[in-house]
């Protein structure tokens, strides 16, 4: 590319000026097409204004052809552009005016090739003209030009001159207003007409400019980007960033285009969320609360006060449970998942260290001495053991009371109770929320928490009594979808971790409550790719707030949902290979240790270690036709499970009825 460059920038040596185009060439805006700036600038004006101006795009277009056809040849700007706009006041117009400068300012990515070009006139002493058939006025262009990084030594604009790149006339101007010959000066852009043809009609040499072609990701699919000016908006920007960036690396692909758009979309709706429901503080829950928050901040930095990132997980509320009366119930809701169980991992989950004092405690009070039995998670449901659990819960009573005392310590010091607050986690079925909210209620604690999480279940919302929203779960998107995304969660929160263990339980330290994180184990090899995927992800954050940060409409997630389905090979080995440290014992998230069985591809007895199925196939280097398969037969597996429940359902109502 270097050498290619310099053979380009060789045809401009005998030249003592060098005119550049902007719009196409210098600079692309983030839209396909420029009449998506005037969508953008009607749902811009009904956020900021409350005021819904449907018809506004049409309106603004049907202005600038009026203005066009009253002045004949001459060129129009924006002047006389918004006199049209009859339909509106003055003070309407000059707020839309003004929203349409800053989009066309906030949209605009230079084009690093021609910004090189550029470069190399200024380093040869190169004077810089700049013509452009453009209605925005010259402070406006000279913020785009300053914005991309490029000076000039003169900017002839058509909006000011009356006259045309597209009839030649501007370009009689140049070298009149010069008062140079059209030899001395090549001008360059990208319109075969307006920059090559018309400037050769005046003997002045022409060039098509450089441009990288615009890549489209394999998790783009035009036909979900081009519906709306939310998807074209965000289609037209990672385009744009994959051409300039090329070749991506696998962090910066899954950071820049996948994690970054999805979490954009999420914190835009808990934005809308927050203010319906006029809630005092977020609370971000760890561990995945720890990337939302730092994108949620970098979006709304004038709420950072009001943001508060909580340590809460079973572990760290198992022991203040255990004070409630009915503390077997409370132990059972804060174990861990498994089907069977040995009273090690009993000992444990009530940090009990002492082992062999813990069994002669029981021993001396109920004669039991089974504790090298193991036990079904059947039987603890059943309360078979709960007489020997209870005299486990009165063995760690000093501890239980510590960490209810500091629990409560915890949660003050944090604002938990001023007023109205949102719960953000990755929560399907709103346990921990549950299990919070039945142990303040106990203590006599006033709270009002509304969980605000990606996905809900029925049972999550049976459970919270409607105290929870959830993303997807209110979104447009189609059931399958959701189940993916609720079948692949872990992959996603992992992508979303702080360099550390997850909590385990409190300790004070220099007078204030601390909380102690497990020691990592392979979770630790990952933290270096988890940093560089979140930070691409945060460097899509700047760029789109930067460029206009309308509301994706969910288009953030039809990217990560592309990836989940059908991933890149490279892509699928930095995540499959993921580490997640777990009680149940350390494993990948895609385990490739397993022999592939055909039998996978319809969903059948895929072992249990293997979350990720398709970045599992991937791997395994099955076929897209393969993968396609798989996926074919678990949407049957879940539209015949869709039909089951509503025949249940008919059934139901109508024993009812009777």
């Amino acid at each position: 590319m270097r050498s290619y460059l310099s053979n380009y920038c060789e045809q401009l040596v005998p030249f003592t000026y060098v005119s550049l185009d902007i719009f196409d060439t210098l600079m692309f805006r983030t839209v396909s097409d420029f009449t998506m700036i005037h969508q953008m600038v009607a749902k811009l004006y009904r956020e900021q204004y409350g005021i819904s101006l449907p018809l506004y795009p049409k309106q603004r277009m049907d202005a600038e052809i009026t203005a066009r056809n009253v002045s004949g040849k001459n060129e129009v700007n924006m002047d006389m552009i918004f006199e049209y706009l009859s339909d509106y006041s003055e003070e309407e117009r000059n707020r839309l005016r003004f929203l349409e400068e800053k989009c066309e300012i906030d949209n605009c990515i230079g084009n690093p090739l021609m910004i090189e070009v550029w470069k190399w006139c200024r380093d040869n002493g190169k004077k810089i003209v700049i013509v452009t058939d453009m209605y925005l006025p010259r402070r406006v262009l000279n913020t785009i030009l300053a914005k991309i990084g490029v000076d000039y030594d003169c900017l002839y604009i058509s909006g000011e001159e009356g006259v045309t790149k597209r009839t030649s006339e501007l370009f009689a101007v140049v070298l009149r207003k010069l008062n140079i010959k059209p030899t001395q000066i090549i001008h360059i852009g990208d319109d075969l007409n307006n920059d090559i043809n018309m400037p050769r009609m005046k003997g002045i040499t022409s060039l098509l400019r450089l441009s990288k072609e615009s890549n489209v990701l394999p998790y783009i699919k035009v036909e979900q980007y081009n519906s709306s000016l939310e998807k074209d908006h965000l289609f037209s920007l990672l385009s744009r960033y994959c051409s300039n960036k090329e070749p991506l690396s696998a962090e910066q692909r899954i950071g820049y285009t996948i994690l970054g758009p999805l979490i954009v979309d999420f914190c835009q709706w808990l934005h809308v969320i927050r203010k319906e429901n006029n809630l005092h503080k977020l609370f971000f829950v760890a561990r995945e609360g720890f990337f939302i928050k730092k994108v949620y901040e970098k979006m709304y930095p004038q709420e950072a006060s009001d943001l508060m990132y909580i340590r809460l997980n079973k572990n760290i509320l198992r022991l203040p449970l255990l004070s409630m009366h009915n503390s077997c119930e409370y132990f059972m809701k804060a174990k861990v998942g498994r089907l069977i169980y040995d009273w090690k991992l009993i000992f444990d989950l009530l940090y009990i260290s002492d082992y062999e004092s813990a069994k002669h405690f029981v021993t001396l009070r109920t004669g039991f001495d089974g504790f090298h039995e193991t036990m079904t998670l059947k039987e603890l449901e059943s309360g078979k053991y709960n007489e020997i659990l209870i005299l486990l819960f009165e063995f760690q009573r000093d501890m239980i009371e510590e960490q209810c005392s500091l629990l409560d310590e915890y949660l003050m010091s944090l604002g938990l109770f001023e007023g109205s607050v949102g719960l953000v986690n990755n929560s399907i079925n709103g346990n921990g929320q549950s299990m919070l909210i039945d142990y303040l209620l106990s203590k006599g604690k006033d709270c009002d928490i509304l969980g605000l999480q990606f996905i809900k279940t029925s049972k999550c919302e049976k459970l919270l009594k409607g105290k929870c929203r959830a993303w997807l779960t209110e979104s447009n998107i189609s059931e399958f979808s959701k189940t993916r995304f609720h079948s692949n969660c872990l992959l996603m929160e992992h992508l979303m971790f702080e360099p550390c263990g997850t909590s385990i339980r409190f300790y004070r330290h220099e007078n204030k409550v601390e909380v102690l994180c497990e020691a990592p184990r392979k979770e630790q090899k990952d933290w270096g790719k988890i940093a560089n995927i979140q930070k691409y992800a945060l460097e899509f954050v700047d760029d789109y707030t930067r460029h206009v940060g309308i509301s994706l409409d969910m288009a953030g997630f039809y990217g990560y949902f592309n990836m989940l389905c059908h991933p890149l090979y490279d892509d699928a080995a930095l995540l499959g290979h993921l580490n997640d440290d777990d009680m149940d014992g350390d494993k990948e998230i895609s385990d490739i240790r397993f022999p592939f069985r055909f039998k996978y591809l319809f969903s059948k007895d895929i072992p249990f270690d293997v979350t990720w199925h398709e970045g599992y196939f991937t791997l395994k280097n099955v076929s897209r036709w393969g993968i396609n398969l798989y996926l074919i037969s678990i949407r049957l597996q879940f539209y015949k499970q869709v039909v089951k429940n509503y025949i249940k359902k008919i059934i139901f109502l109508k024993r009812y009825s009777n």
